[in-house]
């Protein structure tokens, strides 16, 4: 039970995190490097808490991996930010919900939880996530190039954040959460601030707004608790069901998408958004089954 609390946590803070962007002026690469780093403090002043929580982890060379999920994980967000400036938060949070799917794919066959997990349940859900995200990409009235440019960014996003759910699952059995934390977070505000000196953009981060950099730096530290909550339901989960409960965050973005911001015309499209809905659900209870 504590699993699936910390799952269903995970997918409230995954909503929230990404909320600041549709507030921000900033460019994708700009914007991603304030979260990274906002992330990355958090996970400093966190582990800086062992004292107190007394948690035990020995790091080891498997830490190694969570490097390059940091290098993954920063091209998928940047991916992921500029869909949203493409097709809005609700349309592109459903194609990055994929992520799930793949996590599930990925987990059952190279973590081995076909041992565990039912893998024809585990890929219904999959294929109601997609179902549901291509009703949400129909109610939408951009044109035909920019909502491509959207739907294509957000779907190599997604396959770059079911990988890393992986890689996370495997270093978070072998070493632990908070040490892992910190190394992939460090990695993710290197990868970005590499690229940001490479490409001659970082006076575009000495001239940001504070404003804009009080939202980035705040989507960091929100992130901070949907990776707390996603590392440690894996410790009591599966990675291929605790990663598509908290594709659940579908949910809750899509409200905040249609009621805060607007982005659906709900008398033009109701049919689709309950469409939509509708098929998330039937993933999520494909899910109640998928456990051997």
């Amino acid at each position: 039970m504590v699993g699936y609390i910390l799952a269903l946590l995970s997918s409230l803070f995954f909503s929230l995190y990404i909320i600041p962007r549709k507030l921000s002026k900033l460019s994708p690469i700009i914007f991603s490097f304030f979260m990274s780093f906002g992330f990355f403090v958090s996970t400093v002043v966190l582990y800086g808490f062992q004292p107190l929580i007394k948690f035990q982890e020995t790091p080891t060379p498997v830490l190694f991996w969570s490097i390059g999920a940091g290098f993954i994980w920063a091209i998928a967000f940047v991916l992921f930010v500029s869909s949203i400036d493409f097709i809005g938060l609700s349309r592109s949070n459903q194609w990055k919900n994929l992520q799930g799917p793949v996590g599930v794919i990925l987990s059952l066959f190279i973590l081995g939880e076909t041992v565990t997990i039912n893998p024809v349940y585990a890929l219904l859900a999959a294929l109601s996530v997609f179902i549901s995200a291509v009703f949400f990409t129909t109610s939408s009235n951009n044109k035909k190039k920019i909502l491509l440019k959207g739907v294509v960014f957000a779907t190599i996003a997604a396959t770059g954040f079911g990988t890393v759910a992986v890689i996370q699952k495997y270093v978070t059995s072998h070493v632990g959460v908070y040490t892992q934390q910190v190394v992939w977070s460090a990695s993710i505000a290197l990868s970005l601030l590499f690229y940001i000196l490479l490409s001659k953009r970082f006076k575009e981060v000495l001239t940001a707004s504070k404003k804009d950099i009080v939202l980035g730096l705040g989507a960091g530290i929100v992130y901070l608790g949907a990776s707390c909550c996603q590392l440690f339901s894996y410790k009591y989960l599966a990675a291929s069901i605790g990663f598509t409960i908290i594709q659940m965050n579908a949910f809750w973005t899509i409200t905040i998408g249609i009621l805060v911001f607007k982005e659906i015309n709900l008398k033009k499209y109701y049919k689709n958004v309950i469409l939509g809905f509708i098929f998330t659900l039937i993933g999520i209870v494909f899910l109640v089954f998928a456990r051997r």
